[in-house]
């Protein structure tokens, strides 16, 4: 009998009120976990005193049943937000994530950033760059109204959290959150165990013969996570397992006798290695090497790696990020990553990253009606008069005046 992988989606334990009955949202894409048909769980709001939603409570709490890799809001992000009852820029609520009585992080809620006027037709997909994004997923009918329903992502660093706390800050917004959902990351055992959460050496040779870089690159990070967490002999010994994995596999298909010798220079690495995190450093960079002949035909090890750069950069280009910081996370040295960084992409790092939040800029100038020291800071800008001198300089034009060539129409700048 197959056993059934445990999903890394789990939703959370919500307290639902009875009073608001259940409604049905209509999604136009698959999110990979099922949404309750239970009563939403609705905030204090409202655009008027008086008004009905003015009695919600104001805090939702949950508990966290594990390590969490990112959380999900599923709902009405939000009702009463448009710019009769709420300005642009009102801070209209708050989530806490507490270890203990200590909020070991938290991510304010921005009007025209994190939710908006749910009402409206347009279409959101946003990426935010403070580690989070808004992507509008279905539809729903409340009150009468069809409202769009969002899906707010936040990326959880690696921190202790036990709980999470929904604040609504009493501003006339009221979100209505239909689930939400946490994605756990999986639980630390054998990495090649099948009945847990890794990948069996089996589905690993697979992976390789038919050129599966995907699902070969989805082993090598869950075998990198497990051993920096693992006693130090017994990661040598569950990495020598895979390299011979992947050197017999390469074998096999035609590879050179000098994979040979290749396995018994890394088993000498893993003996030299201090520490089960300079051991897993060292896993990342020499198996994507051993394993470069099975994917001659996709693009090379290097980028992969800056794939998953790009990605990362893309979800926090807003945040005080460093190459040394994101060479960390990909387990390379500073100077390989800003090596192999400029060869793929063609700048260096930091000019990347530059010319990454100016054209963030450039689109929420062009498509929101946020103010410039807003963009600014939202792109990740601390001061203005830098924001605009780096703005001119790119597109020939300071960013005041794009929003007046916005309404000639698409292709008034270059």
């Amino acid at each position: 009998m197959t056993r059934k992988k445990p999903s890394r989606f789990q939703a959370a334990e919500i307290e639902r009120p009875e009073n608001l009955g259940s409604h049905h949202v209509e999604l136009d894409r698959d999110l990979g976990f099922l949404l309750t048909e239970d009563a939403p769980w609705q905030s204090n709001g409202g655009a008027v005193r008086g008004h009905k939603a003015r009695a919600l409570p104001f805090t939702l709490e949950v508990a966290v049943p594990g390590k969490l890799r990112r959380v999900h809001f599923v709902g009405v992000l939000a009702a009463f937000a448009d710019a009769q009852s709420e300005p642009l820029e009102t801070l209209g609520g708050s989530i806490h994530f507490t270890d203990g009585e200590d909020t070991a992080f938290r991510v304010d809620l921005v009007n025209g950033r994190h939710y908006g006027e749910a009402v409206a037709a347009r279409q959101i997909d946003r990426l935010n760059g403070d580690g989070t994004s808004l992507e509008t997923v279905g539809r729903v009918t409340v009150d009468g109204k069809t409202q769009r329903v969002d899906l707010l992502t936040i990326d959880v660093p690696d921190l202790t959290i036990d709980r999470i706390r929904f604040k609504d800050l009493g501003t006339p917004a009221s979100f209505i959150l239909f689930d939400i959902i946490f994605e756990l990351e999986p639980a630390h055992g054998c990495p090649f165990h099948s009945q847990g959460t890794g990948v069996p050496l089996a589905e690993v040779t697979g992976a390789l013969r038919l050129g599966d870089r995907a699902r070969f690159n989805q082993a090598l990070d869950f075998l990198t996570r497990s051993l920096s967490q693992t006693d130090l002999e017994e990661a040598r010994g569950q990495a020598l397992t895979f390299a011979a994995t992947v050197v017999t596999a390469a074998l096999e298909s035609g590879g050179d006798r000098q994979l040979h010798r290749a396995l018994l220079d890394f088993a000498r690495k893993l003996e030299a290695a201090t520490t089960s995190l300079e051991l897993a450093d060292l896993v990342r960079e020499d198996l994507n090497t051993l394993a470069a002949f099975m994917f001659q035909e996709s693009e090379s090890p290097s980028g992969y790696l800056i794939e998953r750069a790009v990605s990362i950069l893309d979800r926090n280009y807003a945040k005080d990020i460093s190459d040394a910081a994101l060479a960390t996370q990909l387990g390379l040295s500073t100077s390989h990553f800003r090596y192999l960084f400029k060869q793929t992409t063609g700048q260096p790092f930091h000019k990347y990253l530059m010319a990454l939040r100016l054209e963030k800029a450039k689109r929420l100038l062009q498509e929101d009606d946020l103010s410039v020291s807003s963009v600014a800071r939202s792109v990740g800008f601390s001061g203005l008069a830098h924001f605009s001198r780096a703005f001119a300089q790119r597109f020939s034009i300071n960013p005041t005046s794009i929003r007046a060539l916005r309404t000639k129409g698409p292709g008034a700048v270059d």
